[in-house]
């Protein structure tokens, strides 16, 4: 298996954050910047991705865009960032990936703006790349370990290969970490999907790949990773920042 190609990260950053909003009550909370360790949980992502060679991130904004964009400029990044806005933000974030695929040139890195990772697992990703897959996704089989089982997309895998993937899962063996490595072939995909149905979500396009046999697994293997989506996760994400995870 060889390197795949990329230098492009799409980041979702879309959405309303409403399951944070209560470390904020009577105001206005724009979720990927509230700092985590007192750095923007979106700059922690940002950064991590630069810093394993990412050369420009495509970061698709909605809720709050002006805001987030302006605060996202005065950011020292090294590396080129492009706005792309999603005006159908309050649909699924299948939505979102789609505004960020049409922007690449080719395969991609998809990562999640709330969702913190180590820099050293997102490059074995790259390294291991998809080969003849339609995407490869980053998995944790540590299922004890996860934070929040219940709000978790689940995966079942055989082997690399990926056969199922979603939150209601009775049958799983890994955690989705939110980092993937996806063809451009995923555009048409969602095209078709929101063509049907007016919607989609990030997991109907990798439902597509799986039903073609086309859905490969990256193990991330002792990685840690950190959705931070609820105030309880924020809580456990400054708790694991404070003892040196997630650090630069």
């Amino acid at each position: 298996m060889g390197t795949v190609a990329t230098n492009q990260a799409v980041i979702v950053a879309a959405g309303f954050g409403s399951r944070l909003q209560a470390l904020r009550p009577g105001g206005q909370l724009i979720k990927p910047l509230e700092p985590v360790g007192g750095v923007p949980i979106l700059r922690r992502v940002m950064e991590t991705s630069l810093a394993t060679g990412i050369e420009e991130v495509v970061l698709v904004t909605g809720h709050m865009a002006a805001e987030l964009e302006a605060a996202v400029a005065t950011w020292e990044l090294g590396g080129k960032i492009l706005f792309v806005r999603n005006d159908r933000y309050d649909l699924g974030n299948g939505i979102s990936l789609l505004c960020g695929a049409r922007a690449c040139e080719g395969d991609f890195v998809l990562l999640m703006s709330d969702h913190l990772f180590e820099g050293d697992k997102l490059a074995g990703l790259l390294r291991t790349g998809r080969g003849a897959n339609g995407a490869t996704l980053a998995v944790d089989r540590k299922i004890d370990g996860c934070f929040d089982l219940d709000d978790a997309t689940k995966v079942f895998l055989d082997g690399p290969r990926i056969l199922e993937i979603d939150k209601q899962l009775k049958r799983y063996n890994a955690i989705d970490t939110g980092m993937f490595l996806i063809s451009s072939e995923v555009v048409q995909l969602l095209e078709e999907v929101v063509a049907l149905r007016g919607d989609a979500s990030i997991s109907d396009a990798m439902k597509q790949f799986i039903a073609q046999g086309r859905m490969g697994a990256f193990d991330v293997g002792d990685g840690r990773w950190h959705d931070v989506d609820t105030p309880e996760m924020f809580l456990e994400a400054e708790r694991l920042v404070a003892a040196g995870f997630f650090a630069g």
